[in-house]
């Protein structure tokens, strides 16, 4: 299977309306100019707010990258996983039932509310809703109300970390079935592990770490451009007192220079730049310390150790 890249993320949230003023404000993403509504008719939007209550938000020239929908509890809805085009997506889909797993067509509708041309459904061992789709819709420019740019393309949306209740059976899901490829873990006990996994040139896509409690998102990755842009952003999510979990620092793996801050529902979100790349020549790496410098918090506390 060819997964090319992360495409987008959707959450659940109590308050969208506050992950707006966050992600604008604070992050500087751009409110989409057009939402899918429930139906999946594309709806203009001023504020990057649909009919339903989800909020929208832009990365690049594509129409969404980042949805948030009203729900009652906070957490990850769905990851949308990209591959080529149809030919490929159908092939994925094959290859998932070969193996075990129940895959669901997404249907004209369910991919027109996701701003893509096909769409299939598919929950990996811990049940996280996978979406794996292919040509997704474009809308033209990004302009973010902060000035910040941020790395996408090729590279995907950025990444993000999975905590899993079995970790053998998510790496078997993610490596053996959809393809992704081992870059590095970082061992911060006996017998517990987590695994950082590419699917493209970014260092890694995804990653999953044992779980303590109970399996979900962890936090998730944006790359800008410029490390002034990280550094704004800092200042900005200093300025609307946004929990601070973890100070600027550089990771050993990635090489990322980041900081984490708390979102409105939840999760984690990092901010980074500089992430190296990684090749067809790329040999796995295992760490024992996860940080060249900084990022000082409680965000950088090891979970319980646990069997990886």
């Amino acid at each position: 299977m060819d997964i090319r890249g992360l495409g987008y993320i959707g959450l659940h949230a109590t308050d969208p309306d506050a992950w707006l003023n966050f992600g604008t404000r604070v992050c500087g993403l751009m409110p989409a100019r057009l939402c899918p509504g429930p139906d999946g008719a594309l709806e203009k939007s001023g504020d990057g707010r649909a009919s339903d209550g989800t909020v929208r938000l832009k990365l690049d020239d594509r129409l969404w990258r980042l949805a948030v929908h009203p729900a009652k509890a906070d957490g990850l809805a769905y990851l949308g996983l990209e591959l080529a085009n149809p030919d490929a997506l159908r092939e994925a889909g094959a290859e998932l039932e070969d193996a075990g797993h129940a895959v669901s067509e997404g249907g004209a509708e369910a991919a027109a509310a996701r701003g893509v041309g096909a769409l299939l459904e598919v929950d990996d061992p811990d049940g996280n809703r996978l979406e794996l789709f292919a040509q997704p819709q474009r809308d033209g420019e990004f302009v973010s109300p902060a000035g910040a740019e941020f790395v996408t393309g090729n590279l995907g949306l950025g990444h993000i970390v999975l905590m899993s209740r079995d970790v053998d059976a998510s790496l078997a899901f993610y490596l053996d079935v959809l393809g992704f490829r081992r870059s590095d873990l970082f061992r911060f006990a006996p017998g517990a592990a987590g695994h950082f996994l590419h699917c493209n040139q970014r260092h890694h896509s995804l990653a999953v770490f044992p779980s303590p409690g109970e399996p979900g998102a962890h936090h998730m990755m944006l790359e800008m451009t410029q490390l002034d842009h990280v550094g704004r952003a800092l200042d900005r999510a200093m300025r609307d007192e946004v929990p601070i979990t973890a100070s600027l620092g550089r990771h050993k793996n990635d090489q990322n220079v980041s900081f984490y801050m708390r979102s409105p529902s939840g999760i984690q979100l990092e901010i980074g730049w500089g992430g190296r790349t990684v090749g067809d020549d790329w040999v796995e790496n295992e760490f024992c310390d996860g940080d060249t410098w900084g990022h000082h918090g409680p965000l950088m506390q090891p979970p319980d150790a646990a069997a990886d």
